[in-house]
This record gives structure tokens, C-alpha cells and sequence, in this order.
């Protein structure tokens, strides 16, 4: 019996050691399933925003085209803003509204509503906040399955 593919959106913080390092994350070896590799157009605006050099961009360009030509390219639509919206009022009415945390953790939340858009496990290095985001948003991440 074939093992079920599960859609997976990785994190920012997962790319950029592989990116840098060639190190990559253990979600590749997935054990309850194969893992179906989908990319939020928030962690590609986070890629290009931390490109340091021309090769990188034609990296991240190529990286692009891949999941657009798949079909596999997630993008917020305006509901997720707006539920963005209402979930960082909440963050702040609890946590505080430090601009940094805020600012921040919106890019989070887009990437957490747009992995619950298509019933994907969002797979990251930055556990804490995303488990944070779960407080106020029903989306699955690594690590609590």
C-alpha cells in the first residue's frame, strides 16, 4: 500500500539553512505519509526580502516558477487578511503590542492561514510562535501530530 501524501508548507526558517547550508529538515522523511511540497507566497516574499546576492535571486526565480508551474503557489486571499488582522488584535490584547512581535508575527499568521486554506502541516524552526498562532488559528504544524 502506498504511503498518503501530505501537503506540507515549510517555513522560512526551514529554507534559509538549506539555502545557505544545504542542511535540510527531517520533513523529508515524513513518517506518517510523503510529504507534498506546497510554497506560501508570504515565505517567498520573506526569501527574496533576504537575498543577498544576484545568484540567490536566480535561485529563489527558479524556485518560483517551480511551484507556479505545479500549481503548488498558496497565496493569502483577502479573508486571510482580514482574519490576519483580527488574530494580531488578539496577539496584542494578550501579549502586548510591541511592533516588532506584531510585525512579525503577521507574516506567521498569513503562512498559517494559507496552509489551513489547503489542510497543510506548516513545518518550521520557530515552533514557539507558530504554537502561539494556534491559540487563535486551527492549522496544523510540525511537531503536535
Amino acid at each position: 500500500m502506498a504511503e498518503p501524501l501530505v501537503k506540507v508548507i515549510l517555513d522560512t526558517s526551514i529554507y534559509i539553512p538549506f539555502i545557505n547550508a544545504g542542511i535540510s529538515h527531517p520533513i523529508l522523511e515524513l513518517e506518517y505519509g510523503t510529504p507534498l511540497l506546497y510554497m506560501s507566497a508570504v515565505v517567498m516574499e520573506e526569501l527574496y526580502a533576504g537575498a543577498s546576492d544576484n545568484n540567490t535571486i536566480k535561485l529563489l526565480d527558479r524556485l518560483y516558477r517551480t511551484f507556479e508551474d505545479l500549481g503548488r503557489l498558496i497565496a493569502p486571499d483577502a479573508s486571510d487578511w482580514q482574519k490576519t488582522g483580527k488574530v494580531i488584535a488578539k496577539f496584542g490584547q494578550k501579549y502586548g503590542f510591541e511592533e516588532k512581535f506584531l510585525t512579525k508575527i503577521t507574516n506567521d499568521v498569513l503562512i498559517a492561514l494559507s496552509a489551513r486554506q489547503i489542510g497543510a502541516i506548516v513545518v518550521t524552526h520557530n515552533t514557539r510562535d507558530f504554537l502561539r498562532i494556534k491559540e487563535f488559528v486551527d492549522f496544523k504544524v510540525y511537531g503536535e501530530i
